[in-house]
């Protein structure tokens, strides 16, 4: 059992070697298992532990353990392990060195001592101020030969001797660095492939979708490293790790609806205004069918709301539920029958229900939708109503997963300030065509729903 003046102790000599978790426990003497480390962490992130030097900690350790035995000496072993660890000492380098101690081996000639401050102060903002790393003993090999030449130029002053004793990095290592960095970068090929996919996207591709982008088109596909060039459109294949790791060092960040809180969804009901049709997709065991044997069959419809600059718009889609395909959709500033209604008369232009092959159309309980004129035109169109249960959102869930994409995608975060209706109708009008014509949709094999509707012999 470790005391609390013991975890403290530790803590603080974990800090102060700058050393990982698993480094630390197996070097430092006296340490507990990486398991109590890491929770002694979060006590310390919590507030619950400060860490904070033990006076006298060496001679408590010689004490408990006794000099002559085997387990003083190992711990003895540990211990010169753990401070040239903590000192960053190296087979072919120099001593490695901390923020702190950079001002104690000054020389005494002043105008010695005055060149080396200025050295080390170009030294310290190259780290500090360009890679922003805590202290030398945290920069990879690299990020060293980078912040060292940034000294250089910053400081006519500083020698080579200077940054690689100050940054603990042989000078071997040091040139080897900087012939690395002058190569050209193997992924350039793909950095422009992969920027190039989620750009098309409108920034709605996250790293898997993109992935996917990459490896489709005609041809076949090719390694990444295999690419030639930016001018290469051929499918390429590339693990979803290493398109993450481009897309996170180029800052492409897809569009996510969890960055803007959601406003309430527009809502049209008015109460028990006729009689409520079944609720056909509904299971006997509280779920629903949101699925059908082909197009045409059965669809379900919506209105969203959209709040812009003075004004609101309205969609009325109909969204086919054999594979999503958006069939039609009208756009208005008012959420009346002649939207609805409107919507409804195209989709039956399209579809083209019979008697033999009437088609379901699946809405909420909107006060259009139990309305005469919604009614009448589903009865002499060969359209059977179907509508959701009351006040049950999740009845309607396929179109509500419609609506959540395409305000993720096109709409949430994005500045619509000075955009007029008209504008604003012709965008939304040219996502969903994307939608349905260049959108990958994971649930059909990465395929857009055109593209999957062609394959299995279907009109788009």
């Amino acid at each position: 059992m470790y005391t609390k003046e013991e975890r403290e102790g530790i803590l603080w000599e974990f800090h102060r070697s700058g050393m990982g978790v698993a480094g630390a426990c197996r070097r430092l003497p006296l340490f507990p298992k990486r398991d109590n480390l890491y929770r002694w962490l979060r006590m310390e992130e919590a507030g619950e532990l400060t860490a904070t030097e033990m006076p006298g900690r060496a001679a408590r350790m010689h004490c408990a353990h006794g000099e002559g035995s085997p387990r003083y000496a190992e711990a003895r072993a540990r211990a010169a392990a753990g401070r040239r660890a903590m000192a960053g000492e190296t087979a072919g380098g120099p001593e490695q060195t901390d923020w702190r101690d950079w001002g104690a081996d000054l020389p005494g000639d002043p105008a010695e001592r005055a060149r080396m401050a200025e050295v080390k102060l170009a030294e310290a903002l190259a780290v500090l101020d360009v890679l922003k790393a805590p202290g030398p003993g945290s920069l990879s090999n690299e990020e060293k030969y980078l912040a060292g030449e940034a000294a250089r130029a910053a400081c006519p002053l500083a020698r080579l001797r200077d940054v690689t004793e100050t940054l603990s990095i042989p000078k071997s290592t040091y040139l080897d660095q900087r012939a690395m960095v002058g190569r050209p970068d193997p992924k350039a090929p793909l950095r422009a492939r992969v920027r190039a996919s989620f750009e098309a996207s409108g920034g709605t591709y996250g790293a898997e979708s993109v992935t996917a982008d990459l490896r489709s088109g005609e041809g076949e596909p090719v390694s990444w490293r295999e690419l030639e060039g930016a001018g290469d459109d051929r499918p390429v294949v590339a693990s979803e790790k290493v398109v993450r790791g481009i897309m996170s060092e180029e800052g492409l960040v897809c569009r996510k609806a969890e960055q803007v809180m959601r406003r309430a969804a527009h809502n049209s009901y008015r109460g028990e205004i006729s009689e409520r049709p079944g609720n056909l997709p509904l299971r006997e065991d509280g779920t629903h069918d949101f699925t059908a044997a082909g197009p045409g069959r059965l669809v379900v419809t919506d209105v969203a709301e959209f709040r812009l600059g003075g004004y609101k718009a309205y969609l009325s889609p109909a969204i086919d539920c054999f594979d999503g395909w958006p069939v039609c959709w009208r756009v208005s500033l008012h959420p009346d029958a002649d939207l609805m209604c409107g919507m409804l008369e195209d989709l039956v232009a399209a579809v083209g229900p019979t008697e033999a092959r009437p088609l379901v159309a699946h809405t909420d309980g909107g006060a259009v939708y139990m309305g005469r004129r919604w009614r009448e035109t589903c009865e002499r169109s060969h359209v059977t109503r179907s509508m959701s249960r009351k006040a049950k959102s999740p009845d309607n869930a396929r179109a509500e997963g419609f609506f959540g994409t395409l305000k993720s995608d096109f709409f949430e975060a994005r500045d619509w300030s000075g955009v007029g209706f008209e504008e604003f109708s012709a965008e939304l009008d040219g996502y969903i065509e994307w939608y349905r014509s260049a959108k990958l949709k994971k649930s059909l094999g990465w395929k857009t729903i055109r593209q999957h509707r062609e394959e299995l012999g279907y009109a788009a």
